[in-house]
C-alpha cells in the first residue's frame, strides 16, 4: 500500500537515475550503460531468468538424490558458486545454460549479430566463458574437481548426466571400497 492507501504497482524501468559504479578496476565485464532493452517483452523475459533452480538443475538434483547421492547447494565461498558440491569427494558440478555460457559459440555469434545489442551480448557471453575458465582454474588449484554439464544435455538425457556425475564421484572416491560401491550407482 502506498502512503495514500492506494495499492502501488511497481514496474521495471530500464532507466536508472544514477549508473552503478564498477565493483573494481580489474573487472572487465561489459557494461549496461548506454544500452536499453530491445523491447519491454524482452526485458520481462530476461528478468525471469533464474540464477539457480532451473529445470535442468532441479531434474539433475532430484535424480541424484533418488540414487542416494548427497550434496550441498550453492557452493557459498567457492569460486563461481557451483550448483552442487560433493565435499567429501572434492567434486563440484555446474549446470550451465547454453545461451549464457556460450555453447556452440560460433553459431550463436552469427545469430546474435543479426539481433539487437549484438555487441553487448557477444561481449557478455565471451566474458562469461572467460570467467568460467578462471573459476575452473581457481577451483582446481584449491584441489576441487570440476564437472560442467550443459542444460540441454541434462534435459535430453538426464540419466546420462547422472551417470557422468556418478563416474566423477566414483573417480574421486576417497578409498577403494567406496569407489567399488559407487561404480554401479547411476549407471
Amino acid at each position: 500500500m502506498g502512503r495514500s492507501g492506494a495499492k502501488v504497482r511497481w514496474m521495471y524501468s530500464p532507466v536508472r537515475s544514477k549508473p552503478k559504479a564498477p565493483r573494481s578496476a580489474s573487472r572487465s565485464a561489459p557494461s549496461f550503460l548506454g544500452l536499453c532493452s530491445a523491447s519491454t517483452a524482452a526485458s520481462r523475459v530476461k528478468q525471469r531468468n533464474r540464477k539457480t533452480g532451473g529445470v535442468a538443475e532441479l531434474t539433475l538434483r532430484r535424480l541424484l538424490w533418488n540414487q542416494g547421492f548427497r550434496y550441498r547447494l550453492g557452493g557459498v565461498g567457492l569460486p563461481g558458486k557451483p550448483d552442487l558440491v560433493f565435499g567429501r569427494f572434492g567434486l563440484v558440478v555446474f549446470v550451465d545454460g547454453d545461451f549464457w555460457h556460450g555453447r556452440d559459440l560460433e553459431k550463436r555469434v552469427e545469430r546474435l549479430a543479426r539481433g539487437s545489442n549484438s555487441g553487448y551480448w557477444v561481449a557478455k557471453i565471451g566474458y562469461n566463458r572467460e570467467r568460467d575458465a578462471r573459476n575452473n582454474a581457481l577451483l582446481e588449484a584449491a584441489g576441487w574437481r570440476v564437472l560442467r554439464l550443459w542444460e540441454t544435455d541434462v534435459l535430453k538425457a538426464p540419466l546420462d548426466a547422472v551417470h557422468r556425475v556418478a563416474m566423477a564421484v566414483s573417480d574421486a572416491a576417497p578409498d577403494p571400497q567406496r569407489r567399488s560401491a559407487l561404480a554401479g550407482v547411476g549407471a
